[in-house]
């Protein structure tokens, strides 16, 4: 059979890892982190798994977070100014958010009991390169550096190159949570977002909160005050930004008992949307596959970039289990194939980071006077075909929300 190298061990990798075992196939993951290093780092992200990938992580039998009170259930959308919005929509099946330092480090314990090799290794180029004398074909699933060098970016499918906000996500203590496992999403526009909800830490369930600031705005200070440097500081500047732009969520703040739940649970920084090549022809003539981060990274502004990556992995193994010749033409395919997959995701994305366009905002007012049309649109964060058909023109949001209006009538 034939040997498949993959490097990084993120959803995307893992779930490619452990798709292909499921299916008897020898599969070696790279990594530059064991479990415990990663369990003992610092946060990664603040992924929402959605239903969809939920269902992947039962076929795969990982779904080892499925208690009721890690679910997230619906969104409170929140808006002032020209544009006043209160709603709050409910997903027909819940998503839900476990940290990173839990979930793979238990995922890659589930690759090694299965039978899959897990290798420490240097995720550098010259590291990649030598494992196409190991394996039929390499699958980097792991950004930086290293996938720049290998796969150029895709102008045609990249239209910013500079971050379009910058990001603060922290776990927090001190939060009352929101009822039922809603999660806020608060729009202040013209200068960014702010997102929060409840989130599986390792020392028990947290509160997330993400600043998305729009560079140069007034939330931007934010995601370049250091924590470590002056712990008071930085959560005044939290606490005021919060009780100015969401005054909903700075109610539910205890100020005594508010704070970052260790100083490990931070991220700043900011990320350039960007789409690469997806394959890349190595020095002996074989050949290496984009996925995940290494492949399309996308601003987490609608939660779709680890949805994504499980989607693609998937797509990926059965495209591999069809078998062999792994060559340009594999390639080719492959990347069409996946792009599919991933073209609605990132171009809602990317859209998203501008102001809201017309047919949005008619939309958003829809789901702030219809309980259907606020349920159908979070429920379609899991769906990003079906979303992104909707919102991509003005036609095809008006469709949509004349269909509701059609069923009122015949009622």
């Amino acid at each position: 059979m034939p040997s498949i190298g993959i490097v990084g061990a993120g959803i995307s990798g893992l779930h490619l890892a452990l798709r292909l075992r499921q299916r008897g196939l020898p599969t070696t993951v790279y990594t530059d982190r064991l479990p415990e290093e990663v369990a003992a780092g610092r946060l990664e992200n603040g992924v929402i798994r959605f239903a969809s990938t939920l269902a992947r992580e039962r076929a795969l039998g990982v779904d080892h977070w499925n208690q009721p009170e890690y679910g997230w259930y619906g969104a409170r959308l929140t808006s002032a100014g020209e544009l006043p919005l209160d709603f709050i929509g409910r997903a027909e099946q819940p998503g839900q958010g476990v940290d990173f330092r839990l979930y793979l480090p238990r995922l890659m314990r589930d690759l090694t009991e299965r039978g899959g090799v897990l290798k420490r290794m240097p995720l550098d180029i010259e590291s990649i390169l030598r494992l196409e004398t190991r394996h039929d074909l390499v699958v980097v699933a792991s950004g930086g550096r290293s996938a720049g060098e290998l796969f150029p970016r895709d102008p045609d499918r990249s239209p910013f190159t500079s971050p379009q906000r910058r990001l603060c996500l922290g776990l927090y203590a001190g939060i009352e949570p929101m009822a039922e496992g809603v999660m806020l999403f608060q729009a202040c526009p013209g200068i960014g977002e702010i997102f929060s909800g409840r989130f599986l830490h390792p020392e028990g369930l947290a509160h997330s909160i993400m600043i998305e600031a729009i560079p140069g705005g007034p939330l931007e200070h934010l995601t370049r005050l250091s924590y470590v440097d002056d712990r008071a500081a930085f959560r005044r500047e939290l606490l005021t930004i919060l009780a100015e732009h969401a005054p909903g969520l700075r109610e539910r703040v205890s100020e005594r008992d508010f704070d970052v739940v260790r100083p490990t649970d931070l991220l700043q920084g900011g990320i350039t949307p960007t789409v690469r090549r997806g394959w890349a022809r190595l020095p002996g003539g074989r050949y290496a596959l984009a996925l995940g981060d290494a492949w399309v990274t996308n601003d987490p502004i609608v939660a779709q970039g680890a949805n994504f990556g499980s989607r693609c992995a998937f797509v990926l193994a059965d495209a591999i289990m069809a078998g062999p010749p792994f060559d340009e033409a594999f390639c080719r395919a492959v990347e069409l194939e996946m792009w599919q997959v991933g073209r609605p995701a990132t171009e809602w994305s990317n859209a998203f980071l501008g102001p809201p366009q017309p047919h949005l905002i008619d939309l958003l007012i829809a789901a702030n006077t219809d309980q259907r049309v606020a349920d159908a649109y979070l429920t379609n964060f899991n769906d990003p075909f079906k979303q992104w058909e909707i919102l991509s023109t003005p036609e095809s949001t008006s469709a949509w929300l004349k269909g509701f209006a059609r069923e009122s009538a015949d009622a």
